[in-house]
């Protein structure tokens, strides 16, 4: 009988520990479900901590790091909006992301903050699947943006000063975004890493880009609206975004001397070419 009771008391812990597995999906995500919060900090236009330490990450939306153009406005605006206040949160499909951040929605007094930033012309709208819940009115948020040429992002503000010091460009001076659609799309992001690297960087270079920017503008509204021009453009912006990448990754010193060398192999073996056909013009 002693026996018989020890087995029943074993019972009991293995039934707990069997019934805290069953529900470890939903103990594991109950700390953040939806519901208000207290906002603690800034940390860009996108990100924010709550009070207990906890990083938000904005679903459906990027904007600028702050150190690139928009950054900084970018992050005065989210402050602005939830600084100090109490946020509603809403999740879509995804609890957090790589970095251990929360996926949010974020609301205050009335405000969809995602969609707010993206129509003022401070974020970007993206979609980041499987979180697409909003995904449509992002986009024509920020579309809106865009065609109003509203907020940081957007404005028509295409020059650069003399010495170099202060310098703006908007998404929409850009013949490459119009051509490939998106202000963040990678061959965009390898033309502007070029544009501040080694452009804006000296004279020369700031007086070509605004000589450009004086004219881009609108030949990137025109072409934005015409299929055709932009697969056309995309073609030939291809060589010039290939020399710009090698540049970027080699260097410029490297990159000259490497087409130095293969320039003047492939004139030696154009020479040798010609020389072999002048000695048998008869051969094919």
């Amino acid at each position: 009988m002693p026996e018989m009771k020890n087995r029943h008391l074993l019972k009991f812990p293995l039934i707990l520990f069997s019934l805290l597995l069953l529900n470890y999906p939903y103990l594991a995500y109950a700390d953040y479900p939806d519901g208000y919060y207290d906002v603690g900090s800034i940390i860009d236009g996108d990100t924010f901590k709550l009070t207990d330490g906890k990083s938000v990450r904005l679903i459906g939306i990027n904007t600028p790091e702050l150190d690139e153009r928009c950054g900084t406005e970018a992050k005065q605006q989210l402050s602005s909006l939830i600084s100090g206040k109490s946020v509603y949160l809403e999740k879509d499909v995804s609890e957090t992301d790589q970095y251990d951040r929360l996926l949010r929605y974020v609301y205050v007094d009335g405000i969809f903050v995602n969609d707010r930033l993206v129509y003022n012309g401070y974020a970007y709208a993206v979609r980041y699947p499987p979180d697409t819940k909003y995904s449509n009115q992002l986009e024509d948020s920020e579309n809106s943006a865009e065609s109003s040429d509203r907020g940081c992002l957007w404005e028509i503000n295409c020059c650069i000063d003399d010495d170099g010091s202060h310098y703006w460009f908007a998404a929409s001076c850009f013949i490459a975004t119009a051509a490939y659609g998106s202000p963040i799309d990678p061959h965009v992001e390898i033309l502007r890493k070029f544009r501040d690297k080694y452009l804006v960087t000296n004279k020369l270079g700031r007086c070509f880009v605004n000589l450009y920017y004086s004219y881009s503008p609108k030949l990137a509204k025109y072409i934005s609206k015409h299929g055709i021009l932009k697969e056309v453009t995309r073609l030939c912006l291809l060589p010039i975004i290939g020399l710009s990448w090698v540049i970027l990754k080699l260097g410029l010193t490297a990159t000259i001397v490497l087409i130095v060398f293969f320039s003047g192999g492939l004139t030696h073996i154009l020479r040798l070419r010609r020389k072999k056909i002048d000695l048998n013009p008869d051969q094919p």
